[in-house]
């Protein structure tokens, strides 16, 4: 396959139940979120059947690695009708984000994020207009070269989504931080982790999942020695939509997909979104 193809076209393609791919406005963004956990080939392959039994048309897919995996993964998204868009870049590096969408049209988001874990798209149709940015952070390794590395880069991307900040901006994937009253309580975080948290909510946006569980307890990663962790997270605007909905499904934990759950939120839209994004686009 060559280099074009791997970065994804929209193929006149049909759904895994032999559905063909809605061609009318999309009303709304149901947005899959999936650390998947650098897959080998064949693990790629059973993530995409999963993928594709969500129903979701906007995916956000986080510990992406440049191998067999990997690239297996972009090329069956692909022969089922997605798009797929990584950040320059995404071969040189260790780990990715890509974003992948079936039904409504993605472009890149310009300037681009200062690392491949950063994914910035576009998303547009006749219903459609949203900001997105698909994100990976670094790996809390609990050392001080660890929560430096996380400091500078939490920083760095503070200051990118205040440059290309909109009235439409969401960030999903995995941010590898959990909110300051997160329980149990994980000593291991320090201040700048919580101080990111809420450098995203002060830009605008609403922890979708907490909005529609005030007192709900859910956690994305689940591990005895370090604590169960939210680390998986999706910020959405208000601008961008209502959020209708918004959980996470561990089935990708008990099915040995990935260590992590996934986590899906749908988005509804208005007819008039096109017209809000250009306040303020970069």
């Amino acid at each position: 396959m060559t280099d074009d193809a791997w970065q994804g076209m929209l193929f006149g393609a049909t759904s895994a139940e032999g559905e063909t791919i809605e061609d009318g406005p999309v009303d709304e963004l149901r947005v899959c979120a999936l650390n998947v956990n650098s897959p080998n080939p064949s693990r790629a392959q059973r993530i995409v059947n999963w993928l594709l039994a969500t129903k979701s048309n906007t995916l956000v897919l986080t510990e992406m690695q440049p191998s067999e995996g990997g690239r297996h993964m972009l090329a069956a998204l692909q022969a089922e009708g997605f798009t797929t868009t990584c950040p320059p870049g995404w071969k040189d590096v260790r780990y990715f984000t890509a974003v992948a969408t079936r039904g409504v049209e993605a472009v890149p988001v310009q300037p681009a994020g200062f690392d491949p874990r950063i994914a910035a798209v576009d998303l547009t149709s006749d219903a459609t207009a949203v900001r997105l940015v698909g994100l990976y952070g670094p790996t809390n390794g609990m050392t001080p070269e660890s929560s430096h590395r996380r400091r500078e880069f939490q920083r760095r991307f503070l200051d990118y989504l205040a440059e290309i900040n909109n009235s439409t901006l969401c960030v999903a994937g995995d941010l590898n931080v959990v909110e300051p009253n997160h329980r149990p309580h994980l000593p291991a975080f320090e201040d700048h982790d919580y101080a990111f948290y809420t450098g995203l909510l002060a830009l605008g946006l609403r922890d979708a999942y907490r909005e529609l569980n005030p007192a709900g307890g859910d956690h994305s990663w689940l591990n005895p020695r370090f604590g169960n962790q939210r680390l998986d997270h999706s910020l959405v605007s208000a601008g961008a939509g209502n959020i209708r909905a918004c959980a996470y499904d561990h089935t990708t934990r008990s099915d040995d997909l990935s260590d992590h759950a996934a986590l899906l939120t749908t988005i509804g839209l208005c007819a008039d979104r096109a017209a809000m994004n250009g306040q303020g686009a970069g």
